[in-house]
């Protein structure tokens, strides 16, 4: 690999991609190392940026995928380029269903392959993340959790179809059922139980929320464009909010808002964030509770194998702490 500041014709790398410390995560590191002369290639062959002097930097933030900062004279682009093997495809699919909706969103130069792996070129966004630019207290101060739940639910709006990753521009699965018993959401849940991360007695059951879940989703196949991964991290604080850093999946709104509850429970001390979420999400519109608890049971489930694994114990003891004290709320 090329040294810091070493030209390549008119490129400048600045910097080498940041690698993970953590074991499970090897693989990832070998891809980041592996992608560095493939942007450089990409961008020599790229019209857009003929002729200029282009400084590459490699952001310090993202496990699962490599950013490359791109700046010219003129403008200044990111390239992200997702890690995972069972990665789907969809950011810029998703990105730009959100954009038509109204949500802003970075915008879409293009997309394609670069390697075996997708890339989306995308502008760069000059502002902070809301995590860093806001305390927990600015945030409840400007009602920016309740902004964030307007926000996502102005993204679930648009119509979709199927469940699960994005294939070919379409869903995985057709129905609900097939996605919650996929063999990748079995495995977490099976690793979750062989651990003994949760206890049915003490947290909940998985087994009945998955049931209840499943009854409340029912069949038609109906569903949205959804995040995955909606927090503090990946929404910039510009006005109003800019959304970025998607994982692609079609699902239920439910599934989605519980991922990003899961995702504040996780953090610690943000129980106040919750019911502002909620509120901005639903409005007066009345919610099964019930349902939306079953969803935050299930994507802790989803999440506890990398946290255990990369031993993440405050994150572990957050999600069963709160599971533990809204048990009640699956019955």
């Amino acid at each position: 690999m090329k040294s810091p500041e070493t030209v390549i014709t008119n490129i400048t790398f600045h910097n080498e991609p940041k690698l993970s410390e953590h074991e499970v995560d090897r693989n990832f590191n070998e891809r980041r190392l592996a992608l560095v002369p493939l942007i450089r290639d990409f961008i020599s062959a790229n019209d857009r940026f003929k002729g200029r002097e282009v400084g590459v930097t490699f952001a310090e933030k993202g496990v699962s995928s490599l950013i490359a900062i791109i700046e010219t004279p003129a403008e200044k682009m990111v390239l992200k380029i997702p890690l995972s093997n069972g990665f789907a495809e969809g950011e810029a699919q998703f990105l730009g269903v959100w954009e038509q909706a109204g949500v802003k969103v970075p915008h879409v130069f293009e997309a394609g392959v670069l390697g075996e792996r997708s890339y989306t070129l995308m502008g760069y966004v000059d502002a902070p993340v809301l995590a860093d630019a806001y305390s927990h207290d600015e945030r409840l101060e400007k009602n920016i959790y309740e902004e964030m739940g307007q926000t996502l639910h102005t993204m679930h709006a648009a119509p979709a179809k199927g469940y699960g990753r994005v294939i070919e521009s379409k869903a995985e699965y057709s129905k609900f059922r097939d996605w919650i018993f996929s063999s990748d959401m079995q495995t977490r849940i099976k690793y979750v139980k062989e651990n003994n991360l949760l206890n049915d007695d003490k947290h909940g059951s998985i087994d009945e929320a998955i049931k209840i879940l499943v009854d409340f989703v029912g069949d038609d196949g109906k569903s949205s464009y959804c995040h995955d991964d909606f927090g503090g991290s990946n929404i910039f604080a510009t006005h109003p909010m800019t959304v970025f850093d998607p994982n692609p999946r079609f699902n239920n709104g439910y599934i989605d808002l519980g991922r990003s509850l899961m995702n504040h429970i996780s953090a610690g001390g943000l129980d106040e964030a919750l019911p502002r979420l909620i509120k901005g999400y639903f409005g007066d519109t009345p919610h099964d509770k019930k349902v939306l608890h079953a969803s935050v049971l299930l994507n802790c489930c989803m999440k506890l194998p990398y946290k255990h694994k990369t031993k993440s114990l405050g994150v572990i003891q957050n999600m069963q702490k709160y599971l533990a004290e809204n048990k009640g709320l699956l019955q």
